[in-house]
Order: structure tokens, then sequence, then C-alpha cells
């Protein structure tokens, strides 16, 4: 129920506010993005899917791209280094992937898949304390050294293979497995330390060794 006329008092634009209420001011709660911070996708994909004689099958695909941001719009200034990417020689990048099945006899069938990857993108910091600047507000800041698109982790680089056979007894359908991860044994460096300071590039994960599975799996 609104509030009797003697409560409320005249707004300037025309509007009300009630004294009853304690609402003497109002905010505006609304949000818009940025005009200015953008991504923008450059690239071409390509993929196939083939069938093969004999019940074999090939399919696969290439992506090459780039993703360029401008993201200068922000609350902190300190965050504004690097902030457009478009001024930094971000390079494309190609990733590629193929898999295919091939039956054999007895009832075996062979799959392998092969996918290279691009490394991920480091981004080395450095971090500033308040032992450093003592007047800092917050506790620390990071700040990006190298340019966008200028250092990346390994290329990933990995060949997996299976074999299965379908064994059929009366109603149930088993189908015993061995499969073999990372046959090339590729050691990629996946990730790193990227802070500034004594252990600066220190290795933090590889792409897991090579590995030999079994497995069975029953249906009935």
């Amino acid at each position: 129920k609104a509030p009797p006329e003697c409560n409320r008092a005249p707004d300037p634009r025309g509007l009300e506010y009630s004294v009853v209420s304690g609402v003497f001011g109002r905010v505006n709660e609304f949000d818009t993005n940025s005009p200015n911070n953008r991504r923008v996708y450059n690239g071409v994909d390509v993929s196939i899917n083939m069938r093969l004689p004999r019940g074999a099958s090939l399919n696969g695909g290439t992506s090459t791209g780039r993703v360029v941001a401008v993201t200068c719009d922000v609350e902190n200034a300190n965050n504004t280094r690097f902030c457009d990417q478009t001024q930094s020689a971000v390079p494309y990048q190609t990733l590629f992937k193929v898999s295919g099945t091939y039956p054999l006899p007895y009832g075996i069938r062979v799959s392998a898949n092969y996918q290279s990857l691009p490394g991920t993108e480091r981004s080395i910091i450095y971090a500033v304390t308040r032992a450093l600047v003592p007047l800092m507000t917050q506790s620390s800041q990071n700040i990006r050294l190298n340019e966008p698109g200028s250092t990346y982790n390994d290329r990933v680089n990995q060949l997996d293979l299976n074999l299965t056979k379908s064994i059929r007894v009366n109603n149930v359908d088993i189908r015993p497995e061995i499969g073999l991860f990372n046959i090339l044994n590729g050691s990629a460096v996946t990730a790193q330390v990227n802070t500034f300071g004594p252990t600066l590039g220190r290795v933090n994960t590889i792409l897991a060794a090579r590995l030999l599975r079994f497995g069975l799996t029953m249906r009935f």
C-alpha cells in the first residue's frame, strides 16, 4: 500500500521518493559492457570423415587460428600492461588430430589416435609486494613481463593404439582390450613456474609416460 501523499517529497526530475521508507537517494544498478574490450578469433578449420573398405574408417581435422583480445577497460590500472594484444605479434597456431579403425582377422579391431597440439601460452609475471613498495594499498600485484604470444610451453605430440576383440558366449558379449598410450613416449613440458625469481622455468608437469592398459568389457 502506498504511503500518504504527505509522506512523499517531490523530485526535480518529476519522480518521487518515500520519506517513510527512508529512501533518500537512488543507485543505478544497471551494468553495461565495455564498448572497447573485445576478443576476436580468426582461423580456418578443416575436418574429414571417411568410410573405407572392409569396415575401416578414418576421421580427423586441423585448425589454424589465433585469438586477439583488447581488455584495457579494467578497474585496476595496473592490469593495463599489454592489454591491447593487437600491438603484439600473436602467432597463428595449428592443431592436428586424426584417428581411425581397421578390422583384422579373428574379430580383432585395431584403432589408433594421433594428435599434435600447440603448447599453452606462458605469462611471465613479476610479483610486486609491500616489501618492495611499502605504500601499496593491496597486499600484492602481479605485473606481466613478456608480450602476449611470445612464450609457449612445448608442443604435445601423442600417438595412442588400442586393440579389441569381440567374443560372443551365449547372450554375453565379451570384449578384452589392450591400450597403449603415448607410444612415442614424448615428454613435452605442459606446465612450469611462470613467476620471475630463482624458480622461473622450473618444470611442474610433463606429458604422462608410455602406458600399457588391459581392460575387459562384458555386455549381457
